[in-house]
């Protein structure tokens, strides 16, 4: 994925960079004919003559060269970026023997293919153009007369020392690139990190570290958040308070580490009784809460029956198989009800299943106290 993206940046580099091209050779030719056409008083006629086509013949080879670069960019994969960089070596030579006999200087242009280099901000362009650009020069100026014209022999050194500084300067520019994308990616490092550690924190302030259920906090979140949803759209909504029995004489007996382990094994229990929808939670000691949405009274009766018989059925060898169970209150909110009223009436019904049997669940039918089943 990532290769394939860095393709794409780079093709649209590559686009951008032809764009810049075409836009030079289009200045090339107007620039020319203005220069031929502005000129009131001409020293060498013959010389003028020849102007006018070299202008010509500079701009239409410039653009077949253009064309052919077109044509890479659509069929070449890689290594376009070589291509372009020669091809700003080409349009330097172009400036230079269309208008170096008249303006003087002009092989400042031999730093065009460096600066394209810079563009791709990778080392190994920068050097290519350099060293391109110095070979390719001095072998034209051994062959083409015209450059040689341009060109004392002492010029050869500012040359050199022109596209060797620029070349230095592009480095330093990579260089100091590189240095700024590397904090820049510590920074988003940094900051990825630390939304990380702050989600990290805010679940193990949402969970209960002991049994990974809601904790007592998120739960009340929870209640104002699906109250506001049953006071809205009229969703059916049950709240369960359960209690595990004698659960003081199990610390007692076999201890706290083995009190946990109840603790987390009747959580895991419940963690896989209930649905996606509701919402298991530790309020706190041995006392659990369910919060079951979507459901009847008759059916979360159901789901709460299953879970009595499957703690009673739990068998912990390190508690020497003790029987574990379970006490339950159950109530379905009505609207105007409120949480804290709605908690409770299903607490005050567990209690009261403690109290009249325990491992059975009290259930609020139409306003009355009753029992669902006694099993104890």
């Amino acid at each position: 994925m990532v290769s394939i993206t860095l393709q794409k940046k780079n093709k649209i580099l590559n686009r951008w960079v032809l764009y810049l091209f075409w836009l030079m050779a289009g200045l090339i030719l107007i620039a020319g004919l203005i220069f031929h056409l502005l000129a009131s008083e001409v020293a060498n006629k013959e010389s003028e003559a020849i102007f006018l086509p070299t202008i010509l013949v500079s701009t239409t080879a410039f653009g077949i060269s253009l064309l052919l670069a077109e044509l890479a960019l659509r069929y070449i994969k890689v290594n376009l970026d070589f291509i372009l960089i020669s091809l700003g070596f080409v349009f330097a030579i172009v400036v230079m023997l269309t208008f170096g006999t008249r303006i003087n200087g002009l092989y400042i242009a031999l730093d065009i293919p460096i600066i394209i280099s810079i563009l791709y901000f990778r080392r190994s362009r920068l050097w290519f153009a350099s060293v391109m650009s110095l070979i390719c020069y001095f072998i034209l100026y051994s062959f083409v007369e015209t450059l040689r014209q341009q060109v004392m022999i002492y010029d050869l050194f500012t040359i050199m020392g022109m596209i060797m500084g620029t070349s230095l300067i592009g480095e330093m520019i990579l260089r100091r690139g590189v240095e700024l994308i590397a904090a820049l990616e510590r920074a988003v490092r940094s900051e990825v990190e630390a939304f990380a550690d702050s989600i990290a924190v805010e679940n193990q302030s949402k969970y209960d570290h002991l049994t990974g259920l809601t904790n007592y906090v998120t739960f009340q979140d929870y209640m104002v958040s699906l109250i506001e949803q049953h006071e809205r759209y009229g969703l059916p909504l049950c709240l369960a308070v359960m209690d595990l029995d004698n659960f003081k004489n199990i610390n007692d007996t076999y201890g706290h580490c083995e009190g946990d382990m109840v603790l987390r094994e009747t959580a895991q229990l419940l963690l896989a009784a209930i649905s996606s929808e509701d919402v298991a939670v530790r309020y706190g000691g041995e006392e659990f809460v369910l919060i079951l949405t979507g459901k009847t009274i008759d059916q979360s009766l159901q789901l709460l029956e299953q879970i009595r018989v499957q703690v009673s059925q739990l068998r912990l060898g390190s508690i020497d198989n003790h029987k574990i169970t379970v006490s339950m209150g159950i109530v379905q909110y009505q609207r105007g009800m409120g949480k804290d009223d709605l908690f409770r009436s299903a607490d005050a019904l567990m209690y009261e299943a403690k109290r009249t049997g325990k491992n059975r669940i009290q259930v609020l039918w139409n306003g009355v106290s009753g029992y669902d089943q006694n099993f104890s």
